[in-house]
Order: structure tokens, then C-alpha cells, then sequence
């Protein structure tokens, strides 16, 4: 029995490199971003406040700031990463605008009734697995509707139509009907607090019956993953596990090195060579697939999936490649199952024969076996 969350999913999604490390790996990140970090108080303020009202004690809004403040200056760490071009400070006083507009906003909080705070439980799914639902606050009126409310520091504003197709808090809404049966709605609400405002969706019953279907497939996939492949992007820059990913590692050591140290480097060396061949295969075809070579063995051996250079960067990639007998009777099993052998898409074979969506007769004769490919790029910037 193995519980999956939507921050886990979610990663999954975002990069099976990234849920590898943390995930199956466990290591610990190594930094933490300063969005998280700002994000985290926030919510453990907001957190505080509803959770003194409940023994009926007010705080002030002066009384949530030096809260935030304090919280700040004593769980402050030299591991907090800022990518930007803003300081500690800035991020701060963002963290004491949002407490101090949320607060004159909803004051006096008593338009619903508070059920709970950090809400945490495991939702029963297929297979044995479990789903964590984690509410930052769940509330409820006297009209019998239910409130599934979730504080977003996010620096940007999410459109309704993405908000519709949210699906983590429509999953915890398919938990709420079931631990409340007498709900007559259960709403999705989300306070952007860098924007002051209130956004609010809705889903039928055929819509959570859908995603808890789509979220199990899901899980599925990651259970029978075998390969977890780095996904490159603008989120790299804010991922804690950058300094060990294999697509980013070799040059963060680089970014270390002296002038001198960085042209001795092998993997420098290497791909500024196959840079300057390029344009001449035929003439050197040799040399060129022999340098291919050394930089996968290169690659392997760093555990890299990228090999920089001092203008260009070499991916190194691994693909699977499917040998097959050319001969009548192999060709009559194709047919038989439905391929028309004078026009083999090789592409779609290989998928089907990955997944084993061909016959058994076709998979006994056919080979599958693990290739790999340099491709060459321009680094960032270049």
C-alpha cells in the first residue's frame, strides 16, 4: 500500500529525474527556494490565526506581522536558494503584504464555520494505493455547502478555465463528499494572495469519477516506470536537485573551475572537438563517431545526461533500437497481424513492440536492444 499525494504526482509529471531523487532515491534536497520558503510561513500564519479563533482568541493584525517576522528570522537558513534578482528582504515584506491584505479583507472571519486547519488524511484508491488529502482550511456554512480553501503565494494569476481543470482540490472535494454525505455543494477556493483576490469552481459527480480514474492510471504508470528521464525546462532553475542532476552537474562543475581547469576539462575538450567537425562527416567520419563515442562513455561514467562544452553542449541520450529477421516468415506474422510488410513504419513497430502490443510469435523473433545518441546543441545564451 503506497500513498501518492498531488505534490507527488505532480513531480511525476514535471519530471521523473525529479521524482526519482526524491521519491525513490529519498535524498534530501540540498537547497530550498526562497518561494517556498516565503509560501511555507504564510501559510503556517494564516494557519495560526484561524486555529486561535477556534478558542476564541483574536489576533491582531500587528500580531500576525511580528508573528510572520519572528517565524522568518528563527527558521532562516544559508540553504535558502534566490534565483532572481531580488533579495531577502523583498521576499519578506511580499510574505507581510499578503498576511496584512488577507486580514483586511476577511475580518472578522465569520462568514463560514472553520472544520479544519491542515486538514490530513488518506482517500482509498484502486490497487491498494492511497491519496493524501491535505486542506489548508476546510470550512462550511449553514446552507450545508463546504469550502475547500487553498492559500496561493504564486506570483502570477492563474486564468478561471485552468482553475476549472484544477485537479488537486478537486480530488480533496471527492474526500469531502464522502466523509460528509450531507454536503449540498462542495466549493474550490483559492485566495491568490499577491493579488487580493477570490476564485472560486465547482465539479459534478461524472467529473470526479473521471480524474479519480485519470489519477489512478497515473500511479499505474509510475509503478511500472522503469526509466526516469530528466525533463529540461525554465523549473530547473528553482529545483533543489539541480547540482546532482545529470542534465545540469557538468557544467555547475565547470561554473567552479579556473579558466585553465575548464579547458583541461575531458568532456570540454571533447565536445569543442565534435563542434568543430561538425559540417565535415564525410571527411571525418571516423573520428567523428569515435568522439561520439568517448563522450557517451564520458557521460556514463560522470552519470551525465549532458556534456558541456565551451559554445555548445552534447545530450546524451539512450534509445531503444529492435533487430528483426528479414525473412518470409517473420514477414507473414506481420501480416498477420494487421502490418502491411511493403511499408513497416519502424517507429510505430518499436512502440508496439516496447509496450508488447504485437504477438508473441513476433516478440520471440524480434531483438531489443539499448542504443545511444549524441545530439548537439547551443548553450544557453549562445
Amino acid at each position: 500500500m503506497t500513498s501518492y499525494s498531488h505534490s507527488k504526482l505532480g513531480t511525476y509529471l514535471q519530471c521523473k529525474q525529479k521524482y526519482k531523487f526524491q521519491y525513490v532515491d529519498k535524498i534530501k534536497a540540498e537547497y530550498e527556494s526562497v518561494e517556498a520558503f516565503m509560501g511555507k510561513l504564510v501559510h503556517a500564519t494564516l494557519e495560526k490565526l484561524y486555529k486561535d479563533l477556534k478558542f476564541q482568541k483574536k489576533n491582531s493584525k500587528e500580531d500576525l506581522l511580528t508573528h510572520f517576522m519572528s517565524s522568518w528570522n528563527n527558521q532562516w537558513h544559508d540553504k535558502i536558494m534566490i534565483v532572481k534578482e531580488y533579495t531577502p528582504e523583498n521576499y519578506q515584506d511580499m510574505g507581510k503584504k499578503f498576511i496584512a491584505d488577507y486580514y483586511d479583507h476577511y475580518t472578522p472571519f465569520n462568514s463560514v464555520t472553520t472544520l479544519g486547519l491542515e486538514t490530513q488524511d488518506l482517500m482509498p484508491l484502486a490497487n491498494g494505493n492511497q491519496y493524501h488529502v491535505r486542506i489548508d482550511r476546510l470550512a462550511c456554512d449553514k446552507e450545508r455547502n463546504y469550502y475547500v480553501c487553498d492559500y496561493k503565494t504564486n506570483s502570477s494569476l492563474k486564468p478561471q478555465e485552468e482553475l476549472d481543470e484544477d485537479k488537486q482540490l478537486a480530488m480533496y472535494s471527492l474526500w469531502v463528499r464522502q466523509k460528509y454525505p450531507d454536503a449540498k455543494a462542495v466549493k474550490l477556493v483559492w485566495y491568490f494572495l499577491a493579488f487580493d483576490k477570490e476564485m472560486v469552481s465547482e465539479r459534478n459527480e461524472g467529473q470526479l469519477l473521471q480524474l479519480k480514474k485519470q489519477t489512478e492510471e497515473i500511479i499505474a504508470d509510475i509503478e511500472a516506470c522503469q526509466d526516469f528521464p530528466t525533463t529540461v525546462s525554465a523549473l530547473c532553475n528553482y529545483c533543489a536537485y539541480k547540482t546532482i542532476c545529470p542534465a545540469w552537474k557538468h557544467e555547475i562543475e565547470l561554473e567552479q573551475k579556473t579558466p585553465e581547469q575548464f579547458k583541461d576539462d575531458d568532456g570540454v575538450k571533447m565536445v569543442d572537438e565534435l563542434t568543430q567537425l561538425e559540417g565535415q562527416e564525410k571527411l571525418n567520419e571516423e573520428k567523428i563517431e569515435e568522439l561520439r563515442k568517448r563522450i557517451i562513455t564520458f557521460a556514463q561514467q560522470k552519470g551525465l545526461e549532458v556534456v558541456w562544452g565551451t559554445e555548445k553542449k552534447a545530450s546524451v541520450k539512450p534509445f531503444d533500437k529492435i533487430e528483426y529477421p528479414k525473412t518470409e516468415e517473420f514477414f507473414e506474422l506481420l501480416q498477420k497481424g494487421g502490418y502491411d510488410v511493403f511499408t513497416i513504419n519502424y517507429s510505430k513497430l518499436l512502440s508496439k513492440i516496447i509496450k508488447r502490443q504485437v504477438d508473441v510469435e513476433v516478440l520471440d523473433q524480434v531483438k531489443t536492444e539499448q542504443g545511444w545518441m549524441v545530439r548537439m546543441s547551443k548553450r544557453k545564451g549562445e
